[in-house]
């Protein structure tokens, strides 16, 4: 491999360039050690609507929408090509299956979600959808024999790959914008819900609550999957004096930091389903970080009992933070650097 091709490449496929596991913790991780590019998608629109919306700081919002800094290189194209040279780190089934036709470089495969559980549990997929899903799973899980190594968000995704080629890192906190507050107005009063606006991820249950409160400033901000998930909140909050919807195929992570910084209560009403209750959402540490209080099903899942019964009586521990694992992640990343580029 030529020198000019010495480099991690991670390949975000159909997410942005900017996604928060992908860019915030592993890329720029790595960037500080070895030399690192992103490929992804660019920003679509954002779009805001609610009668909060007047009170957005207009400057911190440009802030906190501009590309992030930090990665040397940095491509935003659509369609985006698979790059070539380098050791390419890949986010998402579809991703590693476009490299998996190619198999012309070192792979290694970032999960980001139990994928069997998913596809057969998760009420967003059709019956063929569903199918299909679990098909392409199966052969990839299988079938792709240029993946070196796996690095995994979650001890709980261990039953599904060879652990000698396996390393977990947890989906911990990482800290992304120090800005003032988007709502200088109504710090402290506001209810948050962020994340993908779906019904397993308990957007529904958010919006059900807030509806029965209609004068508490209530602030959703996320990823719309579905049109009929926009549809239900604009139904439910119809009459609702004080609500913000932010929303896109993306929203910026420094708004969606930005926003929990700053709110009385996070909403993380996931559903009981066997994907989601075995593992902690990136939420969870988000609201232990920042100290926010998080309003979740309590009594469903042992995992997430015990994940609020240590920050409660412990405080914030330093396994809470992604720097404590960031020497972790260098040292694998010398191995596999090591491997493919010196001989090792």
């Amino acid at each position: 491999m030529a020198s000019t091709q010495r480099r991690f490449i991670l390949w975000l496929g159909r997410d942005v360039g900017y996604h928060p596991r992908g860019y915030y913790r592993l890329a720029r991780s790595l960037a500080q050690r070895f030399p690192t590019e992103v490929w992804g998608q660019p920003l679509a629109p954002v779009y805001i609507e609610g009668p909060l919306q007047r009170y957005l700081d207009p400057c911190t919002w440009e802030v906190l929408t501009q590309p992030p800094q930090g990665v040397p290189a940095y491509t935003l194209t659509k369609p985006l090509p698979l790059p070539s040279g380098g050791i390419l780190i890949l986010t998402n089934p579809v991703a590693v299956f476009r490299a998996f036709l190619e198999r012309k470089q070192p792979r290694i495969w970032d999960v980001w979600e139990d994928y069997p559980r998913n596809f057969r549990h998760d009420p967003v997929y059709s019956w063929a959808g569903r199918w299909l899903r679990r098909v392409g799973w199966a052969f990839l899980r299988w079938g792709v024999c240029g993946v070196e190594r796996y690095w995994l968000a979650e001890y709980v995704y261990a039953p599904h790959f060879p652990l000698l080629r396996t390393r977990f890192f947890p989906n911990a906190f990482v800290p992304v914008e120090q800005a003032p507050p988007l709502l200088p107005d109504l710090v402290g009063t506001y209810a948050l819900y962020t994340g993908n606006l779906t019904q397993s991820w308990g957007v529904y249950e958010a919006v059900e609550k807030a509806a029965q409160e209609p004068y508490r400033p209530f602030v959703i901000a996320g990823s719309l999957k579905n049109p009929k998930e926009l549809h239900f909140i604009r139904e439910k909050l119809r009459h609702h004096a004080a609500w913000l919807c932010i929303y896109g195929r993306f929203v910026p992570y420094p708004v969606i930091q930005n926003l929990q910084r700053h709110a009385q209560v996070l909403y993380a009403f996931y559903q009981p389903l066997p994907h989601l209750v075995g593992k902690i959402p990136g939420k969870f540490y988000e609201a232990a970080a920042l100290g926010v209080p998080c309003a979740y099903r309590v009594g469903v899942s042992a995992a997430w009992d015990a994940f609020w019964r240590q920050y409660r009586e412990e405080g914030p521990v330093p396994s809470l933070w992604w720097s404590y694992y960031e020497p972790m992640l260098w040292e694998e990343a010398a191995v596999l650097w090591e491997r493919f580029y010196e001989g090792g």
